[in-house]
């Protein structure tokens, strides 16, 4: 081996550690500006601080509610700074419930639940390489079902379907959001946010056959705190 032959190994040799340490600095897929999709999973805590809830109006009203949450969001990245996409949020544990009177010989419970189905759009202001930050809107569909169910079955057995009688009511929903994410791997994160938002629902209750109205109407303020984890889509 000439004099040439050994200067070429011994520069590989040299060069070989440096190579390996930048490319142990390049970025990590999360930080690539060409667009991706994102899922996000998690669950929360939904707040209605000024809600007036009536089923029997006679019987008085309730204010304010708070329910565990689960939220899905499917998201599209359009670039490092905007992100597009749509998700629901279901609440089915609330707290608070209104005051009702049963018709003669028949003993009720009551249950509620919240679901919403909205379109946001992301502003990411902060981005680096392993946390984020973002400001939102969201608009979409809100939908209150009130479900009177008699508890004996035996004395009020439905010939189809469930027994009871449930009292939907559906408006348009608009706000706004904010949250922090961290890496937690390549394609993984977690995060928090913060939304709140307007309901918009019908100024008149929708009512039951036997007189039992939906618990929210009006304009309605929300608030919702949650946790969730991330999961990165290459495309």
């Amino acid at each position: 081996m000439g004099l040439v032959g050994c200067l070429t190994l011994l520069g590989g040799g040299l060069l070989a550690p440096s190579a390996r340490a930048e490319s142990s600095t390049l970025p990590e897929p999360r930080d690539l500006v060409r667009p991706h999709g994102a899922a996000e999973l998690g669950f929360g805590l939904l707040t209605l601080p000024e809600a007036e809830l009536c089923v029997d109006v006679s019987q008085g009203c309730e204010t304010g509610d708070t329910s565990l949450e689960l939220h899905a969001w499917q998201l599209f990245r359009v670039s490092q700074e905007l992100a597009l996409g749509a998700g629901l949020t279901m609440a089915l544990t609330p707290s608070t419930d209104a005051p009702r009177r049963d018709p003669p010989g028949i003993t009720r419970d009551h249950a509620r639940r919240y679901l919403t189905i909205e379109a946001t759009a992301r502003y990411y202001a902060v981005v680096q390489r392993s946390f984020e930050s973002w400001l939102g809107v969201t608009s979409g569909l809100v939908v209150l079902s009130d479900r009177f169910t008699p508890k004996n079955t035996e004395d009020d057995r439905a010939l189809i379907g469930a027994p009871g009688v449930t009292v939907r009511t559906e408006g348009l929903t608009v706000g706004l959001a904010g949250g922090v994410a961290i890496a937690l791997a390549p394609n993984w994160s977690l995060g928090t946010s913060l939304r709140t938002a307007f309901w918009f629902l019908p100024s008149e209750s929708a009512t039951s056959p036997l007189g039992d109205e939906a618990s929210l109407s009006g304009r309605v303020l929300m608030f919702d705190l949650g946790l969730s984890v991330a999961y990165r889509l290459n495309l």
